[in-house]
């Protein structure tokens, strides 16, 4: 009993030390949206113990938790054998997700850091399976509800999977445990149990490598403490890799830049070479060339771009975009881009810039798969060295409403063109302040937009003498 008790002492020492860990570093990088933890798995295999052990240790440490309502106890669809009970609750599932992500503004610190879902979509992908083997859906519609489910739209904001298991025998002993009945329920029957058992393992041999985490445990002989401490420590890890960022970089022996536009067909096999390293360290590296994801934003008719400026916080001093005012949007590729339907780089980079419009401009756009990308170099300081824009031109409705990052982007409001869409009649107006990836795609890939004055005042200036007052 003793040795127990200082287990117990030593783990939750640990937890906490861990727990304050993570509390710094949120401190020192920003959380970009809550990550989304699901439960899941076998009947009384220790689910919800787990749910309450977490959510009670994190709240009590320090962190914002929700915990996402179990869909299944709410749907007004009564046969649990039928496929529509399956899908009102993975939709009614995946519309929760979507609505808490959609709530939370980290930046301005309200919304939670961490969402529990109790049962969501690998859940579902695990019923699917039970209901197929049962012959309750046929082979076509199995796989074109797996397909919606396992969609990256919201797939990709699963950060962690916990699959629980038991045996079947341990899991009736549970449920009868306190009750004054022995009498089987629809579900809570040892066939039923070991049949369902056996899709989730088979669910997740399939699929444990389409989310970014999973881990299954079986609980059968486990301790519901330790069950409880393992948990805990992953989602801190878990939450401490998502804070501690990792991006993109290709080694520049791999790639063959000229200054100004390049031609991405001629570097795309190099690009292959794609690695992920901690932020930090990747900047420090002279040989690493860090591929930046962006979208030029232009009016429907064409004949206006939109301008954006970075915030003081989100941009260091002596970063060439520091002052500066951007046509264009985007950011680094993350290994979090990465995603079961990505072939190659540029599905990946695809992946990012999406993410990015939506975090940077609050609307959602799909990257065209047919057009090949314009790709900018500009080694002309220490930063622009390291770093290979690679991007697209995207049409929107200048009426579009924007909800600009309030942690990236300066906000659109008084005089502020940040936010705005600019005509091409103005953007080399004497207060316009440009950095070289913007006067690239103003002479290189928009100059039939540009009078001949326009491309004369741009290739004479430099960063120094071009001012947009933002």
């Amino acid at each position: 009993m003793a040795v127990a008790l200082d287990n117990r002492k030593e783990n939750i020492r640990k937890l906490e030390a861990l727990a304050q860990e993570v509390l710094s570093l949120k401190k020192l990088h920003r959380q970009r949206r809550p990550i989304v933890i699901e439960f899941c798995g076998s009947p009384k295999a220790g689910k919800t113990s787990s749910i309450n052990s977490l959510n009670i240790f994190l709240k009590r440490n320090g962190f914002k938790t929700t915990i996402l309502t179990e869909r299944a106890s709410v749907c007004p669809i009564p046969d649990k054998e039928s496929p529509t009970f399956n899908v009102w609750t993975c939709s009614s599932t995946i519309n929760e997700i979507n609505t808490e992500i959609s709530k939370a503004n980290l930046a301005e610190g309200m919304g939670p850091d961490i969402i529990i879902c109790d049962r969501g979509i690998f859940d579902a992908l695990c019923w699917f399976r039970w209901l197929k083997n049962r012959n309750k859906m046929d082979e076509s519609e199995y796989n074109i509800l797996s397909e919606f489910a396992l969609l990256n739209r919201w797939q990709r904001n699963i950060d962690l999977v916990y699959v629980f298991i038991a045996n079947p025998e341990e899991s009736i002993r549970r449920e009868y445990a306190n009750l004054l009945t022995d009498k089987r329920g629809s579900i809570m029957r040892e066939d039923i149990l070991a049949e369902y058992r056996k899709s989730i393992i088979d669910t997740f041999n399939e699929y444990k490598d389409a989310f970014r985490a999973t881990s299954i445990i079986d609980t059968t002989d486990i301790e519901q403490n330790n069950v409880g401490y393992q948990v805990t420590e992953q989602t801190l890890q878990t939450l401490k890799e998502m804070l501690m960022e990792k991006i993109g970089f290709v080694e520049s022996s791999y790639l063959k830049l000229a200054s100004g536009i390049n031609y991405y067909p001629e570097i795309s096999q190099g690009l292959q070479n794609i690695q992920y390293g901690l932020r930090d360290s990747v900047e420090q590296r002279d040989n690493y060339i860090q591929p930046i994801a962006i979208a030029v934003v232009l009016s429907k008719s064409g004949d206006k771009i939109l301008c954006v400026k970075k915030t003081e916080k989100s941009t260091k001093s002596d970063s060439p975009e520091s002052g500066q005012t951007l046509l264009y949007v985007g950011g680094h590729m993350r290994k979090e881009d990465e995603s079961r339907e990505c072939h190659n780089f540029l599905d990946v980079l695809r992946n990012t810039l999406q993410r990015e419009i939506l975090e940077e401009l609050g609307i959602s756009l799909v990257i065209s798969k047919e057009e090949i990308p314009f790709v900018i170099y500009t080694p002309d300081n220490e930063k622009s060295k390291k770093h290979l824009a690679i991007g697209w031109k995207v049409y929107i409705d200048e009426e579009t409403k924007l909800r600009l990052d309030s942690y990236e982007l300066v906000q659109k409001k008084g005089k502020s063109k940040s936010g705005t869409f600019v005509s091409f009649d103005n953007v080399t107006d004497s207060d316009i302040k440009l950095e070289s990836w913007s006067r690239t795609i103003l002479l290189d890939i928009l100059s039939d937009k540009l009078t001949d004055t326009q491309r004369l005042i741009l290739q004479c200036s430099d960063s120094n003498q071009i001012r947009l007052d933002v």
